[in-house]
């Protein structure tokens, strides 16, 4: 016990030096509080034990680790990076030729009829898991999380829990997203370990997995799958799902759940439910979500559904525009990273994803592109609770500066195809996600045949939703969009007539713009990227707390945003630009664009053009402004398409 009193005091005063900038919610993380609420909304259960907290930690070097380690370096508390300042590891940066090794120690019970299940959130980027000296995970994959069934080498009692890291970062061709061992432009430090909650669960040797949920609006129907574990050679038997009225968590958060639905269902067969009418339709401005109780054999678990449908439809002159629910829907959204100066890519708390999802919805937005990076599932939850439509990019594998397109894209194909597939598993039951955005730019993406590839696979895997093509740059399904966004001629062509083009929108993107597409007769205009305008609000710049890493050997490249910062450096030339860039954006939206992802939500590092700064104390803008220059856009956008 005192040792580990002596480790928690160590990692406090660690955590205040290494970190200077730190958001109201980091500030407050302990040891003791990080991340303790169940990790998976949709799939939830009653009997489970967190392990976040105080783990020992080692780092060896890959080419003389004989064995696991005898001696810990220390106290790093999960679930943050080894880099993040949260961690407690004073921003120790892990190299490709270096192990990262967690120990803890955690106490089993184990019974016949149960199994105990171990579950990562995420581990960047591949993870062994030993339980004493057995093996039982092996995962590559730093975005997905994994499982481990314990069962078969749990032992009463106490057990030793160890995790064997290793993560290339720059050197290998898993998606990294804009990990780099150098902070420079727009690449930021790296994030090694485990990032996302760790977890145990006892369930009965039959269990609920997983379901697939599908709804449609029109007939007032959802669809449920429920994939169950444990079958094998044993009778399938019914199960029981209760669906309860719709709740709009908006509106009213203290609504007693009443059973609407009850219905009975076998093991890995749909059930298609008709629901009482009138059906409550999810959106942005009306976000209603049914909940629901599934019940097999001694297994019970939780979740909620959505009924929305999001599509590309003509309007009344014949556009192509996006549809929300029937009607036609202007996206207005931000590029959101969700990097955070004190955790990097874990976020520090779910308050402080709330704040963030808060601001956008304050500001007048009601669509977030989330950037090159999966988030918590409980992430994903507020955005359905609080409604806010989500495009979600997969992290991209590759970004090397000789540009896209080359050879060596090839050889990471399949590892990113197995990531893309995994990333739409995870999060094909979250109703906010709207569109998935397989290529950013150029990076990593493939040639045009493994372009097009992709985005069918994409198209045919996940018809419930729409496919962005490649998100910028080139656009290999119809013709030479563009190579470089800072030229303004935009050429849009087209497959021939008959041919398939797998995407469903053409997407441009012009800093500081905006600009669009031509409106055309396959795809929906859509300006993925614009803005970016820089501006430093003085004690909350990244870059005024380097000291010190300039002997890790980063660059200093200084604070920038798009086309520079003179005419945004005062509060007010920063609106009075942003307003001008919201009038050239209305009259695209009258003459047929259909959605526009502004960067960016926060500043990250040394860009410094988010409406909020890194540590989230400073909204660059008044809200109410935004608010108002927002709804005209859309007003003008809605009033063309009906008429």
């Amino acid at each position: 016990m005192k040792r580990m009193m002596f480790a928690v005091a160590a990692i406090a005063a660690i955590s205040a030096a290494a970190a200077p900038m730190m958001t109201p919610w980091g500030e407050q993380v302990t040891s003791e509080n990080c991340w303790r609420d169940y990790p998976r909304p949709q799939l939830a259960r009653a009997n489970w034990t967190c392990l976040n907290g105080d783990w020992d930690y080692a780092i060896t070097a890959i080419t003389n680790t004989a064995a696991r380690p005898t001696e810990w370096t220390g106290r790093i508390r999960v679930p943050f990076a080894l880099e993040a300042p949260l961690s407690g590891c004073g921003g120790r940066l892990l190299e490709p030729d270096e192990y990262l090794w967690y120990t803890r120690m955690i106490d089993l019970d184990p019974k016949p009829g149960e199994r105990i299940l171990l579950h990562f959130g995420a581990v960047d980027f591949r993870a062994i898991v030993y339980l004493g000296h057995d093996e039982v995970a092996l995962h590559e994959g730093g975005q997905l999380p994994f499982t481990a069934d314990l069962t078969p080498f749990a032992k009463k009692g106490a057990n030793t829990l160890t995790v064997l890291v290793w993560d290339p970062t720059e050197d290998f061709i898993q998606s990294r997203g804009k990990q780099a061992f150098k902070t420079h432009a727009c690449f930021y430090t790296r994030s090694s370990g485990i990032t996302q909650t760790v977890w145990l669960e006892t369930v009965p040797e039959t269990y609920i997995a997983d379901y697939d949920v599908a709804t449609d609006i029109d007939k007032g129907e959802v669809t449920l799958k429920f994939k169950i574990e444990g079958t094998e050679g044993k009778e399938r038997t019914e199960g029981t799902v209760e669906i309860e009225n719709p709740v709009n968590p908006v509106q009213n958060n203290s609504a007693p759940l009443r059973l609407c639905v009850k219905e009975s269902f076998i093991s890995n067969e749909s059930i298609t439910i008709k629901l009482p009418a009138p059906v409550a339709l999810w959106s942005p401005e009306e976000p209603n979500l049914y909940h629901f109780t599934a019940r097999y054999g001694r297994d019970e678990i939780k979740g909620y559904f959505a009924m929305r449908k999001f599509e590309k439809r003509r309007d009344a002159k014949g556009v192509l525009r996006f549809y929300l629910n029937n009607a036609p829907y202007y996206v207005m959204g931000t590029l959101d990273q969700g990097w955070w100066p004190d955790g990097l890519l874990t976020p520090p708390s779910e308050e402080a994803m709330a704040f963030d999802i808060r601001t956008l919805k304050d500001c007048g937005f009601n669509t977030m592109r989330k950037h090159i990076k999966v988030e918590p599932l409980r992430y994903y939850a507020l955005c359905d609770r609080m409604g806010l439509l989500v495009l979600q990019d997969m992290p991209c594998h590759d970004t090397d500066p000789n540009g896209p397109f080359k050879a060596s894209t090839v050889k990471g194909y399949a590892l990113y195809r197995a990531e893309l597939k995994g990333m739409i598993d995870l999060l094909r039951k979250v109703p906010s996600i709207v569109m998935w955005v397989p290529y950013n730019e150029g990076w990593g993406q493939h040639d045009g045949n493994l372009t097009h590839t992709t985005l069918d696979f994409v198209k045919r895997y996940d018809a419930t939703r729409l496919v962005n093509g490649p998100s910028g740059w080139q656009d290999w399904e119809g013709g030479a969009l563009q190579l470089d966004w800072r030229k303004p001629h935009v050429i849009t062509a087209h497959r021939p007539a008959g041919v398939c083009e797998a995407a469903d929108v053409v997407d441009y993107h012009r800093y500081r713009g905006p600009a669009m597409p031509s409106v055309n007769d396959r795809r929906v205009s859509f300006l993925g990227e614009f803005g970016g305008l820089g501006h430093p609000v003085e004690g909350h710049v990244w870059r005024a707390f380097d000291q010190g890493r300039a002997a890790l050997g980063e660059q200093s490249d200084g604070d920038w945003g798009y086309g520079g910062i003179e005419d945004t450096k005062t509060r007010e030339g920063l609106e009075k630009t942003y307003l001008g860039l919201m009038e050239k954006l209305g009259d695209f939206a009258a003459q047929g664009l259909a959605g526009s992802i502004y960067t960016q939500t926060t500043d990250v590092e040394i860009e410094i053009n988010g409406l909020l700064t890194y540590d989230r104390k400073v909204l660059k803008y008044n809200p109410e402004v935004l608010r108002r220059a927002h709804a005209e856009v859309i007003r003008r956008a809605l009033e063309c398409s009906c008429k």
